[in-house]
C-alpha cells in the first residue's frame, strides 16, 4: 500500500514536471516566433489559415511547441515531403486543424507509444485528409466535379 502511494506521489510529479516543461517551451516557441517579425509571422499565419488570437489559443494547447503533424503523417506511411502531400495538407489546412486541435495530449501519447497508427482514427480531426492521402477514398473534388 505504502509502495502505491509512492509510486503515484512520484507519477504526479513527474506530470506536473513535465507540463511545467512543455509550458515553457511554448513559451521560449511563441516568442522564437514572433521575434521574427511581424510581416514574417503574419505571412506564416495567413499560409496555415490561423489568426493572431488562434496562435495565441493554440500556444496554450498542450505540446503546442511540437510538430505533430510530420510524425503523424510518417507513422501511418504517408510521406510529408512528396508533392501530393505538401499539396493537400496545404489546401486543406492539416497543419491549422493540427495545430488547434484539442486532442494533442492524446496524439502525442500515442506518438510516445508507438501506436499512433492504431488509433488516429478515434480522434484525429485530420483522419479524413490522412485517409485521402493514403488512397481510402475518392478526393473531395472529384465528388464535386462528378455530380
Amino acid at each position: 500500500m505504502a509502495g502505491n502511494l509512492i509510486s503515484e506521489t512520484v507519477g504526479a510529479w513527474r506530470s506536473v514536471i513535465s507540463l511545467l516543461a512543455d509550458r515553457r517551451r511554448s513559451r521560449a516557441a511563441t516568442r522564437e516566433f514572433w521575434a521574427m517579425g511581424w510581416d514574417e509571422c503574419t505571412g506564416i499565419l495567413n499560409d496555415i489559415g490561423l489568426t493572431q488570437g488562434e496562435f495565441d489559443a493554440a500556444m496554450q494547447l498542450p505540446y503546442a511547441s511540437e510538430d505533430m503533424l510530420t510524425p503523424a503523417m510518417l507513422s501511418i506511411g504517408i510521406d510529408p515531403d512528396t508533392f501530393d502531400s505538401r499539396q493537400i495538407a496545404r489546401d486543406r489546412l492539416m497543419s491549422r486543424t493540427c495545430i488547434t486541435c484539442p486532442h494533442r495530449r492524446q496524439c502525442h501519447s500515442h506518438m510516445a507509444a508507438f501506436d499512433f497508427e492504431s488509433h488516429y482514427q478515434d480522434f484525429c480531426p485530420n483522419r479524413g485528409n490522412f485517409a485521402e492521402l493514403l488512397g481510402k477514398r475518392r478526393p473531395i473534388l472529384s465528388l464535386v466535379k462528378s455530380s
